[in-house]
């Protein structure tokens, strides 16, 4: 027994709003990959950082999401409250 993934990737086709698109789905885990995020796993490869989903429903709700991108453009709260006490403590010790 192998303690690597060894993905089957079968490509399907997905109707995201009224079009098509190709996405990826393991045969052995039953998962569905996000092609925009590892498209790797389009070549038959094992993606390097990608978001895979049990559902095709919830895939379908990601690529809706791609569109907005909120991820890669929205910091968390918490993070930016951290860097401001950790600047004003720095600034007391002075």
């Amino acid at each position: 027994m192998s303690s690597r993934w060894a993905p089957k990737w079968e490509l399907l086709n997905v109707t995201v709003n009224g079009r098509d698109e190709v996405v990826c789905f393991d045969k052995e885990t039953k998962l569905y990959a996000c092609p925009r995020c590892g498209p790797e796993c389009m070549k038959g490869g094992i993606p390097s950082s990608s978001s895979y989903f049990f559902n095709r429903e919830d895939l379908i709700s990601h690529l809706n999401a791609h569109r907005y991108a909120l991820w890669s453009k929205k910091k968390s709260r918490e993070v930016t409250e951290e860097v401001e006490e950790e600047g004003e403590e720095e600034e007391d010790e002075e």
